[in-house]
């Protein structure tokens, strides 16, 4: 960054492929000029902390600002009795304008535009959904049903639905413009293979399914509303003395259906792609962890990244040559808790690199021990070749029964890659069942036939009882 410390944190790109950004500590807008390799900086006239930003075709850039008493503390500064605001940059003009949101301790978060172009923005502390309308000068607040639900990103879907994530009580809502209703769906609450942690990031794909960072997790999610379905894709495991999961942030999807995402403390961005359930993930140079929150599409399909901590931008080619790929024959298992299967996994590596890569697994459970693979070779070199391992997965008998899914794959200093194979986990029937089951038709046996017993003595009773009255 041209300033010291500066804290990038929102990012967008225009329609000509500018970058935009905000810098709160140093109370800046910024723009890069990806052709020219040229920073601008435009100062804003007040402070707070900006996590949200849009450019929209008619060359504003709106983007969210919260001053709370003060303070001006990136990732720090949730704190209640702030004032925020809505700002509207002109691009032409270089003029800011202040938007108050009405409710205090309101802190606006994310935003996003209809097609209206009006903007629509979450309110982590106010639990609302607030909307201003340019062409009328107008601002709405809708409160959201669940009290305290810290609602974070949003997204449109093609049905004109607004849906966003409530990072406090591990929900999706989704709110109707026309209609002016919300619904809320638990994310896995009842069930522990499928709870998400921290829903933050959000993005709808064409088929209407909703896709959900889980910034309290290790996985992206994949959430289908007509089925009332979730499904995890695991990422990588940061190194164990850095952090335990890599806190997934920001999604997006691009216009082949990747899904894109930022990983907070895996120092990473990655996509998934669902046609071929694979996994790439691109380590970020600067580490050990940079701080990259939020992710922006170019319109030439590039990913545009800020590093909060690194005062950095980054971008990843999305068009660049893996050289990697990571392939199993199976892609759905269905085990027992205390089970263990071979799966076979081959490693094809078209390019020569440095060093050795190391065969990984992922799981998509907060318990790490509900699952455990070994490899046999894992460290294969790391040159143009084909490498065929076999993984040794072992379920856990404390395993909780649901489903899972597994990542396998190979780690290296450049690229990651991943191939994600679908685990149903069934509870094992305990070896004493038959055991147990006669033993209670034997008892059920005994029983009757000690009442029968029973029955017999007291008739005898009866009429031994009645001989001895009639011979008295």
């Amino acid at each position: 960054m041209p300033t010291p410390y500066s804290a990038p944190l929102a990012i967008t790109v225009d329609a000509n492929g500018e970058v935009w950004f905000t810098e709160s500590n140093a109370s800046k807008l910024a723009r890069f000029d990806p052709a020219n390799q040229i920073f601008t900086e435009f100062k804003i006239p007040w402070v707070g902390d900006m996590w949200g930003i849009a450019a929209d075709p008619q060359g504003i850039i709106w983007f969210t600002q919260y001053s709370g008493k003060g303070n001006v503390n990136p990732g720090g500064a949730i704190v209640m009795g702030g004032s925020g605001r809505i700002v509207r940059f002109d691009i032409a003009t270089k003029n800011f304008t202040s938007i108050q949101v009405p409710t205090n301790s309101s802190f606006p978060l994310r935003l996003t535009l209809d097609q209206r172009g009006r903007v629509w923005f979450t309110e982590l502390l106010g639990n609302k959904i607030g909307v201003y309308d340019p062409s009328s000068n107008l601002m709405r607040e809708y409160l959201i049903p669940t009290n305290s639900s810290g609602p974070t990103d949003l997204a449109f879907d093609s049905q004109g639905n607004l849906w966003f994530s409530e990072s406090y009580v591990r929900q999706l809502g989704k709110f109707s413009p026309q209609n002016q209703s919300f619904t809320e769906y638990p994310l896995g609450a009842e069930t522990a293979s499928q709870i998400v942690s921290s829903p933050v990031g959000l993005a709808v794909d064409k088929e209407g399914k909703v896709w959900v960072a889980d910034h309290g997790g290790n996985w992206i999610v994949e959430f289908d509303p007509a089925k009332q379905a979730i499904v995890k894709y695991p990422t990588h495991f940061p190194p164990q003395d850095l952090y335990p999961i890599s806190l997934v942030n920001d999604l997006l999807i691009d216009s082949k259906g990747r899904i894109w995402f930022a990983e907070h403390a895996g120092n990473s961005i990655g996509y998934y792609n669902p046609e071929a359930r694979s996994m790439v993930e691109f380590p970020i140079p600067t580490g050990p962890i940079s701080t990259a929150l939020w992710i922006a599409l170019a319109p030439n399909g590039n990913i545009w990244f800020t590093e909060w901590s690194a005062d950095n931008i980054g971008v990843v080619h999305s068009n660049s040559f893996v050289p990697l790929s990571a392939s199993s024959g199976t892609s759905s298992l269905i085990m027992n808790t205390g089970e263990q299967v071979a799966i076979p996994l081959q490693i094809k590596i078209s390019q020569d690199m440095p060093g050795n890569g190391t065969i990984r697994y992922a799981w998509g459970s907060y318990n790490p021990f509900d699952a455990s693979v070994t490899f046999a070779p894992q460290y294969p070199p790391l040159t143009s070749s084909t490498f065929s391992t076999q993984a040794q997965l072992s379920i856990s008998t404390e395993t909780k029964p649901g489903n899972y899914t597994l990542a396998l794959g190979i780690e290296t200093p450049f690229v990651n890659v991943w191939s994600m194979i679908s685990v149903e986990v069934s509870s094992t029937p305990p070896s004493n069942a038959t055991p147990l089951l006669e033993l209670v038709t034997v008892g059920v046996s005994v029983a009757t036939v000690s009442l029968l017993i029973l029955q017999l003595r007291r008739r005898r009773s009866q009429s031994a009882s009645g001989s001895q009255d009639s011979t008295s």
